[in-house]
């Protein structure tokens, strides 16, 4: 485990410490980071997912633990959601964003690179299973109501509304992917090292953003934020747990719990920074579950 931190956890989170040291020095500030962010997530991060999409093995995927993933997924974001907002009285879309954060983990850079050091082949088939899920259903699902609250805030009709959704970058590249994917085409070359070479650039440029911010960031857990760290290390990990050995019972659970226990990605802050939201809860859920979550991935790896 200490090997994985090592490398290459603790190198990818160096540029977020950086973004943290420009954002206290007053180098790049708030609305610098907004910007970075924006370009993320509309230009860099749709070519990330492209590539990731078009080029994943889905034939090869566990359908039915996936199922059961998914399903205890919605649940569990659908329960947070309504706390969030009426017991603790936060906006539609910061309430949407919590529940976001309380189930969408950071597998990409965290869970992921733990599963590959280990040498499990079938515990990172089922890691990159949950990544391509999640990128397709929980996150494009929560942008796309993100956008719709937008727009019915701003009083657009139904048809503007639909219109904005329809030009969300993402949806273009989930639609450009799935042709690839559903036919079994390869990508070309060219468009290879194209979306490759972009797309390394999101996550970077992201956690820089997020370093801007989190530097002006009150770092002391709110009441709603120790709930949804709660959730996230704890809750969500056990119901999977439940869901898997009555679902699927002959199935190893070692990936799928994996990924549930990892800590809050980057993309509920990125998001919440992208539509305007209030950030703060959503900022500490994500630092401190990625503290908290060191014990139980040890413990799981």
């Amino acid at each position: 485990m200490l090997g994985v931190l090592t490398d290459p956890i603790l190198p990818v989170f160096a540029i977020a410490l950086i973004g943290y040291a420009s954002g206290r020095t007053g180098w790049v500030g708030a609305g610098d980071a907004r910007v970075l962010n924006r370009f993320a997530m509309t230009v860099l991060l749709p070519i990330f997912l492209f590539r990731a999409i078009a080029t994943a093995p889905w034939p090869a995927f566990e359908l039915v633990p996936l199922l059961a993933y998914v399903g205890v997924e919605a649940l569990v974001y659908a329960a947070g959601f309504a706390v969030a907002r009426n017991l603790f009285g936060r906006s539609r879309q910061e309430a949407l964003l919590l529940g976001f954060a309380g189930v969408f983990v950071n597998n990409a850079y965290y869970t992921l690179p733990i599963a590959q050091f280990l040498g499990e082949p079938e515990t990172t088939l089922a890691i990159t299973s949950v990544i391509m899920v999640d990128s397709i259903l929980a996150f494009a699902g929560t942008m796309i109501a993100l956008e719709v609250m937008a727009g019915r805030d701003a009083g657009s009709s139904a048809g503007l509304v639909l219109t904005r959704v329809l030009r969300l970058p993402l949806l273009w590249a989930i639609a450009a992917a799935a042709v690839f994917a559903a036919g079994g085409l390869p990508l070309p070359g060219p468009l290879d090292t194209f979306a490759g070479f972009v797309g390394r650039a999101a996550s970077p440029t992201a956690l820089f953003a997020m370093g801007v911010i989190l530097s002006v960031t009150p770092l002391r857990p709110e009441p709603l934020a120790l709930l949804v760290i709660a959730v996230k290390v704890a809750v969500f990990p056990l119901a999977l747990w439940a869901a898997i050995v009555v679902l699927a019972p002959g199935t190893a659970p070692d990936g799928f719990l994996l990924s549930a226990a990892g800590p809050t990605g980057a993309m509920a802050f990125s998001m919440a920074l992208l539509y305007e939201v209030r950030t703060r809860t959503i900022m500490q859920v994500t630092v401190w579950t990625t503290v908290a979550t060191l014990a139980t991935l040890a413990w799981l790896a």
